[in-house]
C-alpha cells in the first residue's frame, strides 16, 4: 500500500515538473491584473436599496483600472459576479463599463452565483 501512494506522489511531481517547462511566457497569457468589490448592505433594505447597479459598478470598475494602472483599452475582458440580478446583471454591468470610461471593444461577461459566496 505505501509503495502505491509514493508511486502516485512521484507521478503527480512528474507531471507538475513537465508543466513547468510547457508554459512559456506569451503575450497571449491571461492576466488579472486587479479586483474589487461593492460594500455589501441588507438586499431591499440597506442604505443601497434605491442605488441602481450600474451607479454602485462604475466607480469599483474605475477604481480596479486606477489600482492596476494600466490604460482601460487594454482590457480584453471583464468578468463581473453578482446574486439575484435579472439577467445575471449583464444589462447594469455592460452600463457601468460605459460609465467607467471602459471602451466598448471590450468584452463583459456577468455570472449570477445565488448563493451568499456571490454577496
Amino acid at each position: 500500500m505505501l509503495k502505491q501512494l509514493n508511486a502516485q506522489f512521484e507521478a503527480q511531481n512528474t507531471t507538475m515538473n513537465a508543466r513547468k517547462g510547457l508554459t512559456p511566457k506569451s503575450d497571449e497569457d491571461v492576466v488579472i491584473v486587479s479586483m474589487a468589490r461593492t460594500a455589501m448592505t441588507r438586499a431591499k433594505k440597506g442604505n443601497q436599496r434605491n442605488t441602481a447597479p450600474e451607479a454602485m459598478l462604475a466607480p469599483v470598475m474605475k477604481d480596479v483600472v486606477k489600482k492596476a494602472g494600466i490604460d482601460a483599452k487594454l482590457i480584453d475582458e471583464i468578468c463581473i459576479g453578482n446574486v439575484l440580478q435579472p439577467g445575471a446583471g449583464s444589462t447594469s454591468s455592460r452600463m457601468a463599463q460605459f460609465l467607467a470610461d471602459i471602451p466598448d471593444t471590450t468584452s463583459l461577461y456577468a455570472v449570477d452565483r445565488l448563493c451568499s459566496s456571490g454577496l
